[in-house]
């Protein structure tokens, strides 16, 4: 009989035992995917929002996105780091 080693060292080379390193572009996005995902859900179940820069709707280094479960809204950070409120776009 062969033991779980032996059968893990036979099979084919799954994404999940290489390293991040190794991994192409689209691998490191599909490994993180489910993640992820599961971040959104519980950040919009407690009605909050997520931010990032987007270089299609963000004219500049000083505007961000914060993103809802049902709008996005672009916003202006100050020097301080307060967000003022742009533009809205609902889905």
């Amino acid at each position: 009989m062969r033991t779980l080693p032996q059968i893990m060292r036979s099979t084919v080379k799954d994404v999940r035992s290489k390293s991040m390193f190794e991994l192409s572009a689209q691998e490191v996005a599909d490994r993180l995917r489910p993640t992820a995902d599961a971040v959104m859900r519980e950040t919009f179940n407690r009605n909050g929002y997520l931010t990032y820069f987007d270089n299609a709707v963000c004219p500049g280094t000083s505007y961000m996105v914060h993103e809802y479960c049902d709008r996005k809204v672009l916003v202006r950070i100050d020097d301080q780091g307060k967000a003022y409120l742009f533009k809205s776009f609902n889905y």
